[in-house]
C-alpha cells in the first residue's frame, strides 16, 4: 500500500469519526431506537452482500435508497452508525478483503451518510416530518451530495491503489452510472414517505425495485467492460500478427491518452481517442505477413497495400455502435499535416484532431521500436525528427504536447 493511500484512507477514517462526535447528541432525541438500528442495520447488511463488480476494480452497493431513508426520518447521526456497521459486518461476515479496505470502505460510507445529512438540514429539511413533498429541493440536494461525495472516495481510493489516473478511473467506472446512481433517489424518497406512514412492513414493498436497480447497475458494468475487453482483444490480435509491434497498440494509447489530456480535452473526447487509439491498426488484420514484416524497401504496389489499412480498419469498425466517433480518427490517422498523407490527403486543421493526436503517438512510438528494415532510434533522434516534421507531417500543437508530456515524466 502507498503512503498516499495510506494518508487518504487516515484522513477518511478521522473526518468520519469527527464528524459522528460531533452528531452524537442527536441520537438522544431518538426514542425507542433499538428495533429501527436493528431492522435497518439488516437491510444494510444485505446490500453490502449483492454488491456490483465495477470494470476497474472495486465494487458499488445499492445500500444508498436506504441509507436515504434513515438520512430524512433518522436523521444522520444514525445513518451514519448503521451504514458504518453495515459495512463492517458485512466485510467482516465474507472476510475477502485486507484491514485497509474495511476500514475504508467502514469509514467512507459513514462519512458520506453523515455529510449528505447535515446538507439536507442545513439547507431547511426537517428530519422525520409526515410530508417530505415540502422538503424535496433539500432532499434532492442530499441525494445528489451523497452519490457525489461516495463516488469521488471511491475513485480516489481505486486511484491511488491502483496508480491510475484519478479521471481515467472516473471515466471508465463511474461517468455514466451517476445518472443511475441519481436514479436511485426518488425510490429512497418513496421509501422514506410510505416508512413515515406505514411503517416498516412498507419499507419490504420496496425490495423488488431495489434489485431490479442493482440489476441495472450490474447490466451496465458487465456491458462497459466486455467493451474493454474486446476493444483489448481486437487489439491484441492485430499485434499478433507482427512480432515487431507487440504492445505497439497499448502504447499508441497510452502516449494518445496522454496527448489528449496535455490539451484539455473532456473526458468524452478523450474516452473515444483512447478507443480509437488501441484500434487504429485494425485495418492490418486483412494485409499479408509477409508484407508487414518486409525487411527491405516496399514495392509501390505493396506500399499501396499497406495504406489501405486505414480505410479497411474505419469499415470493420463502422457498424459498431459505441465505437462510432472512433471511425474518422482511424480513417484519417496518415494524414499529413501538409496535405501529402493519406487517404485523403487531408491538411491541417480538416485533419481530425483525434487522428493528429494518434499520428504523432504513433510515429513516435514506431520510432521507438525495433522494426525489421531498422532498429529503434535513441530518444534524441526521435525528438530531432518530430521537431523537423513539426508542421510538415505532424500539428505542432501536438508535437508541443508531446514535449511537455515528455519533460513532465522525466522531471518526475
Amino acid at each position: 500500500m502507498s503512503s498516499k493511500l495510506k494518508i487518504f484512507i487516515v484522513v477518511v477514517t478521522a473526518l468520519a469519526i469527527a464528524l459522528f462526535i460531533y452528531l452524537i447528541p442527536s441520537l438522544r432525541s431518538l426514542s425507542n431506537i433499538w428495533p429501527v438500528l436493528v431492522f435497518f442495520l439488516a437491510i444494510s447488511v444485505f446490500a453490502e452482500f449483492i454488491p456490483v463488480d465495477l470494470p476497474i476494480g472495486g465494487v458499488i452497493s445499492i445500500g444508498f435508497p436506504i441509507d436515504f431513508v434513515v438520512i430524512l426520518v433518522y436523521g444522520p447521526a444514525l445513518a451514519m452508525l448503521i451504514t458504518a456497521l453495515g459495512a463492517l459486518i458485512g466485510e467482516a461476515i465474507e472476510r475477502k478483503r485486507s484491514w485497509y479496505k474495511i476500514i475504508f470502505n467502514t469509514s467512507q460510507f459513514a462519512l458520506t451518510a453523515g455529510v449528505a445529512g447535515l446538507i439536507y438540514q442545513y439547507t431547511g429539511g426537517i428530519i422525520g416530518f409526515q410530508n417530505f413533498f415540502k422538503f424535496i429541493v433539500p432532499a434532492a440536494l442530499c441525494a445528489f451530495i451523497y452519490c457525489l461525495i461516495n463516488l469521488i472516495l471511491v475513485t480516489m481510493v481505486i486511484s491511488l491503489d491502483q496508480g491510475s489516473r484519478f479521471t481515467a478511473v472516473w471515466r471508465t467506472n463511474f461517468q455514466e452510472i451517476l445518472p443511475t446512481y441519481l436514479a436511485e433517489a426518488p425510490l429512497g424518497f418513496l421509501m422514506a414517505i410510505v416508512y413515515v406512514e406505514v411503517g416498516i412492513f412498507g419499507i419490504l414493498l420496496f425490495f423488488l425495485p431495489l434489485l431490479l436497480a442493482r440489476r441495472s447497475f450490474e447490466l451496465y458494468t458487465k456491458m462497459r467492460k466486455m467493451y474493454l475487453e474486446t476493444i483489448r482483444a481486437l487489439a491484441a490480435a492485430i499485434d499478433a500478427k507482427d512480432p515487431y509491434t507487440k504492445g505497439h497498440s497499448e502504447r499508441v494509447t497510452q502516449t494518445s491518452v496522454a496527448l489528449a489530456r496535455e490539451l484539455n480535452l473532456s473526458e468524452r473526447e478523450i474516452e473515444n481517442i483512447e478507443y480509437a487509439a488501441l484500434l487504429h491498426d485494425i485495418g492490418k488484420i486483412g494485409i499479408d505477413e509477409r508484407i508487414l514484416g518486409k525487411d527491405d524497401d516496399l514495392t509501390g504496389e505493396e506500399f499501396n497495400r499497406i495504406k489501405e489499412h486505414t480505410i479497411t480498419g474505419a469499415k470493420i469498425i463502422e457498424p459498431v455502435e459505441f465505437l462510432k466517433n472512433s471511425y474518422k480518427a482511424i480513417y484519417h490517422h496518415h494524414e499529413k499535416y501538409n496535405g501529402k498523407g493519406y487517404p485523403d490527403g487531408l491538411k491541417s486543421e480538416d485533419i481530425p484532431l483525434s487522428a493528429r493526436i494518434i499520428a504523432v503517438a504513433d510515429a513516435y512510438d514506431a520510432m521507438g521500436s525495433d522494426r525489421p528494415y531498422r532498429k529503434k532510434l535513441s530518444q534524441d533522434k526521435i525528438m530531432k525528427e518530430l521537431t523537423e516534421q513539426s508542421g510538415k507531417q505532424f500539428d505542432p500543437e501536438v508535437v508541443k504536447a508531446l514535449i511537455s508530456v515528455l519533460d513532465r515524466e522525466r522531471e518526475e
